[in-house]
């Protein structure tokens, strides 16, 4: 597991060739310097092959919207129910 301070240390970590290995993406929707909304088209374009779950205060429908259309795979509500996000995972890795 490794953690990035901010949307463009995440970006620069995964535009590294060296880390092939993700497997997930958990990103908070607000970040400072861009929102993690504005993330997932970069990211997407970078590995389209890793799963991105979203993870954000409101459950408003129109975030999970522009999530989902963005490129999230899935969307998480704060506080984080880390045995769902164990179950999601899983989905994950079958679908995969």
């Amino acid at each position: 597991m490794d953690f990035a301070a901010s949307a463009a240390d995440a970006l620069s970590r995964i535009a590294d060739p060296i880390e092939q290995t993700l497997i997930l993406i958990l990103s908070d929707i607000n970040m400072p310097g861009m929102t993690g909304l504005e993330m997932l088209p970069k990211v997407r374009e970078m590995r389209p092959d890793v799963p991105i779950i979203n993870d954000h205060r409101l459950r408003r429908s129109e975030t999970r919207r522009k999530a989902i259309e963005g490129g999230a795979t899935g969307l998480l509500t704060k506080p984080i129910d880390f045995t769902l996000l164990r179950e999601d995972r899983r989905e994950l890795g079958q679908a995969g």
